[in-house]
């Protein structure tokens, strides 16, 4: 066998959840199945979800499902999937303009959707074969915030395809960037903007909501999932940097609740209907938890929250995500090839860095007696996470 040295070369993979085939009863079972049947995403007793997925999930919300699912269809495909495939197109663009010697290459794979992630795997062991292959493996879930079912249940599925193989080259994972210049200002951008243009068509927004994706209080209380903070961690750091609304005017809720579970609160739908009961009918949404419009985004912030508004009074406008914004594919393509490249330092430049006194104000989380609060201590060996 002739054996080629291998040139120095990081394969960098954004994962992102995936989407159904098609919006249709058929595809939602088989996709929910999957889904739902992760042990991340429910944790709760297997045998009990089991029957309760197969015997009365299954069976019943596919069809729901399906007719969400339809609004977002283009006829051949879903946003998700679509701005996950161009913004890594256009990534790998940006990315030839400052690593000129081929360091560093982009990939998309999907959890639930083709490419999956052994797809990916075995292109890059075609590369081996060929003598272009990379020597080191970089995924990046693309969940700015951290959170057991989404970054863990990545992380399971690449360590599942890891058991499988034989070559398993140095490989690395990159768990959260909500704090990262890239995410961060291109977030303020977008919602400014947004700002902006409603003031120009004589629109006043009375309010603003960071509206992030739910997770069950239960899960940060007693199981100590990162999600909570980070997710305030990136309100702050927004907030903080518009330029057109005032922090005051700013709220943090939480949408897409499912179960009968204590949530984390306040639900995005339940602040809205107060607020325009309290006269402040011109309310802004933006949803930092995804960087691709997808269901949660599309329809249920663009459509169904729209619409309830609008029953009880006022007007919601959404923020898109950032999507394939050509300002955001530039800075991620930096902050890719720094991870994949840079200096230990240069890494660190890369993330706005937040003290204690940022957590003063952070709504503490209780349920059933139980609370969490940030104290100094905690908060100093945190900033790494």
């Amino acid at each position: 066998m002739k054996y080629t040295p291998l040139k120095r070369k990081t394969k960098v993979v954004f994962v992102q959840l995936g989407s159904p085939e098609a919006p249709t009863p058929k595809a939602l079972r088989k996709y929910l199945r999957e889904f739902l049947g992760d042990p991340r995403l429910i944790d709760w007793n297997p045998l009990v979800w089991k029957i309760i997925l197969n015997c009365f999930v299954l069976p019943l919300r596919p069809r729901k499902s399906a007719k969400l699912y339809e609004r977002i269809w283009d006829g051949e495909s879903f946003p998700l999937i679509t701005n996950t495939v161009q913004f890594t197109e256009q990534v790998e663009h940006e990315l030839k303009t400052i690593d000129t010697e081929g360091y560093v290459e982009v990939n998309h794979a999907f959890l639930l959707s083709p490419p999956y992630v052994n797809e990916v795997y075995d292109s890059w062991e075609e590369d081996l074969r060929n003598g272009v292959g990379a020597t080191k493996l970089m995924v990046i879930p693309m969940f700015p915030q951290y959170s057991e079912s989404t970054v863990a249940s990545g992380i399971d599925s690449l360590g599942k395809e890891l058991s499988k193989r034989v070559k398993i080259p140095n490989f690395e994972v990159i768990t959260n960037f909500h704090r990262t210049h890239a995410f961060v200002d291109n977030s303020v951008r977008i919602v400014d903007e947004k700002l902006q243009q409603l003031k120009e068509e004589g629109i006043n927004p009375d309010m603003l909501l960071l509206t992030f994706h739910g997770m069950q209080k239960r899960r940060v209380l007693e199981k100590g999932d990162d999600y909570y903070r980070h997710c305030y961690e990136t309100y702050r750091l927004i907030v903080d940097r518009l330029q057109h609304i005032a922090p005051e005017q700013t709220m943090m809720t939480f949408q897409s609740k499912f179960g009968s579970e204590e949530w984390i609160t306040p639900y995005t739908e339940d602040v809205v209907e107060e607020l325009i009961a309290e006269g402040k009918k011109e309310i802004v949404v933006y949803s930092p938890s995804f960087v691709a419009d997808c269901l949660e985004t599309t329809d249920e912030l663009g459509h169904e929250l729209v619409e309830d508004a609008k029953e009880w009074g006022g007007n919601v406008y959404a923020v898109d995500c950032l999507n394939v914004d050509q300002q955001w594919c530039k800075d991620f393509a930096t902050y890719t090839f720094t991870q994949a490249e840079g200096s230990a330092q240069q890494k660190e430049d890369l993330e706005y860095q937040l003290t204690a006194a940022d957590y003063e104000a952070m709504p503490e989380l209780s349920s059933d007696g139980k609370s969490i609060s940030v104290s100094k201590e905690v908060l100093h060996h945190s900033f790494d996470k």
